[in-house]
């Protein structure tokens, strides 16, 4: 089958989930087949840069009974979970957030640092105009606020526990425009980086949320939007992504594939390959400052999931 066929297959596959006619892939333990999963919503745009790792695996792991490994993607996380729970993936790498919250219902085991364009952690920076009367976090209360997305790390997840750690109460506006309730912080969805600085640039929002990387970038944050802003609080640093793999795997196989994975940046074939998936820099053990970043998350989630009971 050509890849452009495979590639039609799988989109099919993801949007028609209820299809039936697709024979159920064999297990790592059958000595078959692994599946590298996604979650995604542009599985044309993400198979390609899935499939380049999953032929390197394949090619690494073929002397421990693995024949080959194939791509699978979900359109969300809560699908990403049924599919984790019937076997049906075995590895992926995600955010820590949705990493934690897998690794809480059992679904996987947490097996390794994933850096991304060289960077391993990041922080959530809070921004307001510098002629503003907000210069904490503490200050924020009566203000509209912007964040990314409800699906954001470090645009929602990350500052929201940080404001809630703080004593704030927030509130979704109906309209971006409406004042904050008294004592509350009113929040609405700027959908970008960009739209975030130049809303506080704009006075539409009187503070907003990004990560220090999207910050010193000059397409999310330009010059003319952010010089009159200023920092008025900073997290504490975050593991940027988890390389995970289905918790009910053989610890043999885990503990190999954490061998490949931490192998890769060393040679040119597995820096090219690391490269296409995701621009990812290299893998390293979840301990020291990772294992602090991953803890840092973890206790923003805790934060967050009391906050929404």
């Amino acid at each position: 089958m050509s890849h452009f066929a495979i590639r039609v297959l799988l989109a099919v596959a993801i949007l028609v989930p209820a299809l039936s006619g697709f024979a159920p892939v064999a297990r790592a333990e059958d000595g078959v087949r692994l599946v590298l999963g996604r979650i995604s919503l542009e599985p044309r745009k993400h198979y390609s840069r899935l499939q380049a790792m999953a032929d390197y695996l394949a090619l690494q792991l073929a002397g421990d009974g693995i024949s080959g490994i194939d791509v699978a993607m979900a359109a969300s996380p809560e699908k990403m979970q049924e599919m984790l729970a019937a076997g049906e993936v075995d590895i992926l790498s995600e955010t820590p957030f949705v990493a934690l919250e897998f690794e809480k219902k059992g679904l996987v085991t947490l097996l390794l640092r994933e850096w991304k364009g060289g960077v391993a952690e990041y922080r959530t920076l809070i921004v307001a105009r510098k002629d503003g009367p907000i210069n904490r976090i503490e200050d924020l209360a009566g203000h509209r606020f912007a964040f990314e997305d409800p699906g954001s790390t470090s645009g929602y997840l990350v500052p929201r526990a940080a404001m809630e750690a703080n004593g704030l109460s927030l509130v979704q506006l109906t309209n971006p425009r409406d004042s904050a309730p008294a004592g509350k912080v009113g929040y609405s969805f700027a959908k970008g980086e960009i739209n975030i600085v130049a809303w506080v640039n704009r006075g539409l929002a009187d503070a907003g949320a990004l990560s220090n990387l999207d910050w010193h970038n000059e397409k999310d944050a330009p010059h003319h939007l952010k010089q009159d802003l200023k920092v008025i609080h900073e997290t504490s640093p975050i593991t940027r992504s988890i390389l995970m793999v289905r918790a009910t795997m053989d610890e043999e196989m885990k503990q190999r594939i954490k061998q490949v994975l931490m192998r890769m940046d060393r040679t040119r074939a597995g820096q090219e390959t690391l490269k296409a998936y995701f621009k990812v820099t290299k893998y390293d053990e979840l301990q020291g400052a990772a294992l602090e970043g991953l803890d840092a998350a973890r206790e923003m989630l805790k934060q967050v999931d009391g906050s929404t009971k």
